[in-house]
């Protein structure tokens, strides 16, 4: 349901306000009045789509050549209009995190969007059911995830100290987090069934990455069990997540 509904005042506060319609004018308004008049986007069509194909590949990394050829424009263009989003706050763009592993990893950003309710809504998901079990929920929940990471570190006056991890070798770590002189990893499940096989990037990393200073690592999932699932993972539910984010457990 927050994933619908999204994090804007007006329909957090307002339970009667349809997600759609606000999110409609929301649209209208963005491309009118801030962004037409404030940058040159060129078309608003092309700019449209371009935030829907965009919504579609949340969570995932940035690939400015695919975008630019689904689109029809140039690769500069599909340049432009990110730094649009991203200075808006409309998008956040998640850096890898390579100090000291050498050429191994992936250096291209992941993207995640700023407020779920708007994916929803240029996806077209428009109901729970919808959303859980159609293609983009690993996706969507992810980037509720992180969404609501970055806004403790905003909401706390913080520069966030997050990023991800993915290996030429298919390692991959949806979260990183820097806190304490720690390396915190997360992964994110779209799941309220915990399995041991859950486990398993995690305790990779700290196998291939030995001598990184990292933390114990957590599985977030639909989950309110908080459990030790292994010596190197945790378990731990979305509400005691953003607790610890607060710095309050």
């Amino acid at each position: 349901h927050a994933c619908l509904v999204g994090c804007f005042p007006e329909l957090c506060i307002y339970p009667m306000i349809n997600p759609v319609s606000w999110y409609g004018s929301y649209i209208a308004t963005y491309l009118e009045r801030d962004i037409r008049s404030i940058y040159n986007i060129g078309s608003l069509r092309e700019f449209q789509r371009f935030l829907q194909l965009l919504a579609s590949r949340c969570s995932q990394i940035l690939n400015l050549s695919s975008l630019a050829n689904e689109l029809g424009v140039a690769v500069n263009t599909i340049k432009r209009w990110i730094s649009v989003l991203e200075a808006s706050r409309i998008i956040y763009l998640l850096t890898p995190y390579y100090q000291n592993l050498g050429k191994r990893i992936t250096k291209s950003p992941k993207v995640y969007f700023l407020d779920c309710g708007l994916v929803c809504y240029l996806t077209g998901l428009k109901d729970t059911e919808h959303l859980l079990k159609g293609p983009l929920s690993g996706a969507l929940f992810e980037n509720y995830c992180v969404q609501e990471t970055i806004k403790s570190f905003f909401n706390q006056g913080l520069s966030p100290k997050i990023f991800y991890l993915r290996t030429h070798n298919e390692l991959e770590i949806d979260l990183l987090i820097e806190r304490d002189n720690l390396l915190y990893p997360f992964e994110f499940k779209m799941t309220k069934t915990l399995n041991l096989g859950m486990t398993a990037p995690i305790e990779r990393l700290k196998r291939v990455f030995s001598k990184l200073n990292i933390a114990k690592g957590r599985i977030i999932s639909l989950s309110e069990d908080n459990i030790s699932l292994s010596k190197d993972v945790s378990a731990q539910s979305m509400s005691e997540y953003l607790r610890w984010l607060q710095g309050s457990s």
